[in-house]
Order: C-alpha cells, then sequence, then structure tokens
C-alpha cells in the first residue's frame, strides 16, 4: 500500500493545493493519483434525451480532463496519473475506490468555510483511509508537527487511535523534516468548566501528576509536550494556532447513527476553524507499523 488519492473537487482545486498534495506523496515515498470530480444537472433537451445528457457529459469530463491535464503540466508532473470521474457526490467513489485499490493515504483541499462542506462531513465520518485535509489558509510561518492524543482513553479504540496518532504523526514529521509536538488533552466536562468548582491550573497540576510516566515515556523534550484541559476542539484550535502548527495528527472514532450525528467529532469542528493541515486517522490497527506494498 504505497498510494496516495489525491481529490480534486467539483468546485475545483487550486494548482497550490495540487503542488502541495503531490510535494506530500513525494515526501512520503508514496505514489500519488489524481482524481477530479465532476457534475451537474442538465435542462432543455439533454433533460429529456438521454443521448444528448450521455454527450454533455462526456463533454464536460473531457473539459475537467484537460484542466487537470494542464495543471499537472504547469506543476511539470505529466508523469502523475490521473481519472476524470462523474459523480454528485465524491465520497461515494472516493471512498470505496481508495479502500478497494490499497490507498494509504487520501489528499483533499478544504476551503475554510464556517461550517463542514457535507463532502467533507462524509469523508471525515466514513473513510478507512488516513485522509489529510489541505487548509486554504494556512499560517504564514507554520513549520511543525502537532500530534494530539486523549491521556484518559480507556476504550480500545481510543488507545488504538493513541498508537496511531503517534506512529503516523512521527512518519510524517520525519518525512517531511518538521520538528514535532504532542498535544495532551485533558477533557473537563462543561459543567465543571461553567461552575468555576476547580480552576485550569488545579486540573493540570493533576494531570502532570496522574500521567508522568505516560508522558515521559514518549521521548519528547518537555518545550514539545504540551497538556491542555478543557474542550478538546477549542484547545487543539488554540494551541495549533499559537504553535504554528503546520499540520495537526489526530483520530477520529466515526460514531455510527443519532448519536454519531449529534455530537459529531472534534475533527468535524475543527476541520474549518484550523491553519493548518490535518491529518485524520481512522481506527483500524491495519495502519500500524510500516506501509507494504
Amino acid at each position: 500500500m504505497s498510494k496516495v488519492f489525491v481529490i480534486v473537487g467539483q468546485d475545483g482545486q487550486s494548482t497550490a493545493t495540487l503542488q502541495t498534495a503531490l510535494e506530500i506523496a513525494d515526501a512520503m515515498a508514496l505514489t500519488p493519483k489524481v482524481y477530479a470530480y465532476g457534475h451537474a444537472y442538465f435542462s432543455g433537451a439533454e433533460y429529456y434525451n438521454p443521448r444528448l445528457a450521455g454527450a454533455a457529459r462526456q463533454r464536460l469530463l473531457e473539459c475537467l480532463h484537460d484542466e487537470l491535464e494542464t495543471a499537472l503540466a504547469t506543476l511539470q508532473r505529466q508523469d502523475v496519473a490521473y481519472e476524470a470521474v462523474w459523480s454528485k457526490r465524491l465520497h461515494e467513489h472516493a471512498l470505496p475506490q481508495a479502500a478497494r485499490q490499497g490507498y494509504s493515504l487520501m489528499i483533499k483541499g478544504i476551503e475554510g468555510a464556517e461550517s463542514p462542506e457535507p463532502e467533507d462531513w462524509q469523508l471525515i465520518r466514513h473513510t478507512k483511509v488516513p485522509l489529510m485535509l489541505l487548509t486554504a489558509n494556512p499560517l504564514a510561518r507554520g513549520r511543525l508537527v502537532l500530534m494530539a492524543v486523549d491521556l484518559d482513553a480507556t476504550s480500545a479504540d481510543k488507545q488504538l487511535l493513541n498508537r496511531l496518532v503517534l506512529e503516523q504523526g512521527q512518519r510524517l514529521a520525519s518525512a517531511l523534516n518538521l520538528p514535532l509536538h504532542l498535544a495532551c488533552v485533558v477533557r473537563v466536562p462543561r459543567v465543571l468548566r461553567e461552575l468555576d468548582i476547580i480552576t485550569p491550573h488545579e486540573i493540570l497540576i493533576a494531570a502532570h501528576e496522574k500521567h508522568r510516566d505516560t508522558l515521559a515515556q514518549f521521548g519528547l523534550p518537555p518545550e514539545q509536550v504540551h497538556v491542555v484541559a478543557g474542550d478538546p476542539a477549542q484547545c487543539l484550535y488554540q494551541l495549533s494556532s499559537s504553535l504554528k502548527a503546520q499540520y495537526l495528527v489526530m483520530g477520529a472514532r466515526q460514531r455510527e447513527g443519532i448519536f454519531g450525528a449529534s455530537i459529531g467529532s472534534t475533527a468535524e469542528q475543527l476541520v474549518h476553524k484550523l491553519r493548518c493541515n490535518l491529518l485524520i486517522l481512522p481506527p483500524d490497527a491495519q495502519w500500524l507499523g510500516p506501509y507494504h506494498d
């Protein structure tokens, strides 16, 4: 599994974002393939005549193909494979294709809207492959990889995600030759925060005492380990901004059903706020250890 699935959405993707995706693939020794997605609703003759609709669809795919060919030529990356795909909902093609064809990473640009785009939500919620979302509004001097783990993880899924974050974060930092920092999140229930029953300083002192041995095992200098307490999404947003992180690596539990839809995940809350790129890891043990062809 040494391939990266690069997504160009229906609304297009800047050449700079595509270049970043290809640079990441090269640094991580992954072979990229670019998928450009397009879709349109027809009216008039095309709406009533399936033959005309098919011809219009083919013309639009050819235009999409030519645009992608031009973008890759501009980047002098004619060596990269690419494909134009007709799909109303790109996740319906991308997710099964990436899993079925043995891709080890998916990369997609995001626009930084105030609320998550439906396609980004679907990718985060259902991906079986590590997913990197590239921000359209990066910090000017972002130069480190920040990993986020849950110190109080007790469930098997959360503990697996912690291991994945540590392994994949180290791999990313090594490939990109970037410093590595660790964010250790201590969740504090909202009621305790609002009632001010215990101060943040007291929470952090207790967390350091409780997890002293675990923190020592990470093998990072103390100044590169950050224990934060409170709401995870807000803490990680503030910490990644203050550190000027270029990448944030975190896990996603991918809850299903009404419960999952109502509370979402930390990754979903962060995706369109962050000014750094986000690597999201699904809870799957196959991503532990090195990739294999």
